[in-house]
């Protein structure tokens, strides 16, 4: 099955894994690049064999990325978070996941756990490459070349991502530890950007320098390669801070103050019912004001549900002979599950976005029984808010 994501490999508990096309590039990258050094660690071996040889590499790298991939989803999973999918692609690969409501809180020590059994997993499999090493009745040829490289590969892969910078899996070691110390995710978030900033200026640093000193000369594929994988780092270090300052500047605020305030109206109500809503403005303007949230009630209480919100360019098209009609024949659907209390922390309107991406979140007055919708959070008009 392919998607936009890549070709769909597999699922493992639930988890669809793919292979982005920019994998397809790494991997001839790979072959191309390496064949040289088993032609040297192999003198004997024909020109073919090399190939085939560099060909299996790939293969190595293919499930050493896939198995590091899969421990991050399965320790997610094991909290019951919602992991969406693990992907692997040009840079190694990724495994999305947020928290669920239905699943264990998020808690410094589990975001930790979640992070680190990807290089754990490295360097695991290194250590089982090694011993399958000393095992070798004959310490020589492919099979020790083969073996040699998943050693130095899985231990390469491993400590590079326990780096203490964002977005490396070490980077929630920084996180993790500033969001125990200070009680502040958004905090940690920061600090592990920071840091992330800082190590790609020292792998700038070490890969120019460290060989310009050695051997006088600089290679410019190895500049290259520096400068991509720095770029992609910083990019996402960059992002860490934008998203951490924009929630500690909403942790000064309370879930009422970023809201919008909303109209109601029962789905079931007839759009005649909608003109005291509106002012009496010309045709256009009307519709500079609040949002009119569409309702219905919750099955086995009176709590109202937000299910829609009124689309005034839909209903700018219903003639009056058509008012009779219910205002869900003119409104937007929306997650219905995606609410939070107006009480709440604001950490948790970011974990309630996490679940719920891209989504209108409804604010519900949970003080008095039945709960009423209040108004109502957009991803986008807070993010506007919380960057001005």
């Amino acid at each position: 099955m392919t998607s936009r994501k890549g070709l769909q490999l597999a699922s493992v508990a639930g988890v669809p894994i793919y292979i982005s096309w920019s994998w397809w590039f790494f991997a001839a990258l790979i072959i191309v690049l390496f064949r040289p050094t088993f032609a040297q660690a192999l003198p004997d071996a024909s020109t073919g064999w090399t190939w085939a040889v560099s060909a299996f590499f790939v293969l190595i790298m293919f499930g050493t990325v896939l198995i590091h991939e899969i421990a991050h989803a399965l320790a997610a999973v094991s909290f019951r978070w919602k992991v969406n999918d693990v992907t692997l692609n040009f840079w190694g690969g990724a495994t999305v996941y947020e928290h669920s409501s239905t699943g264990i809180a998020q808690t410094p020590l589990r975001s930790l756990t979640v992070a680190l059994v990807g290089p754990i997993s490295n360097l695991l499999i290194a250590g089982i490459a090694w011993l399958l090493l000393q095992m070798l009745l004959e310490p020589a040829g492919t099979t020790q070349v083969l073996l040699t490289v998943t050693v130095w590969a899985n231990l390469l892969i491993g400590v590079f991502n326990l780096l203490p910078g964002h977005p490396l899996d070490g980077g929630r070691i920084v996180e993790s530890a500033t969001w125990a110390a200070t009680g502040s995710r958004a905090r940690g978030m920061r600090a592990a950007g920071w840091s992330g900033r800082i190590i790609v200026l020292l792998l700038f640093l070490v890969g120019f320098f460290v060989p310009l000193l050695q051997t006088g000369e600089v290679s410019i594929f190895a500049v290259l390669i520096i400068v991509m994988i720095g770029f992609m780092l910083w990019q996402a270090a960059s992002g860490a801070i934008k998203a951490a300052n924009m929630q500690l500047v909403a942790e000064r605020m309370r879930i009422i103050d970023l809201m919008t305030p909303v109209h109601t109206i029962m789905a079931d109500a007839s759009i005649s019912e909608l003109v005291p809503l509106l002012s009496n403005a010309g045709p256009g303007d009307e519709y500079q004001q609040l949002p009119i949230a569409v309702l219905e009630h919750a099955e086995t209480s009176e709590d109202e549900i937000l299910v829609g919100l009124v689309d005034h360019s839909a209903l700018s098209t219903v003639p009056r002979s058509s008012w009779h009609l219910p205002v869900n024949a003119v409104s937007q659907a929306v997650n219905r599950r995606a609410q939070i209390g107006a009480s709440e922390a604001i950490e948790a309107l970011f974990t309630t976005f996490m679940e719920f991406p891209d989504e209108l979140v409804a604010v519900v007055d949970t003080t008095h029984s039945p709960h009423k919708i209040i108004g109502i959070v957009n991803p986008e008009t807070l993010a506007g808010r919380l960057h001005a």
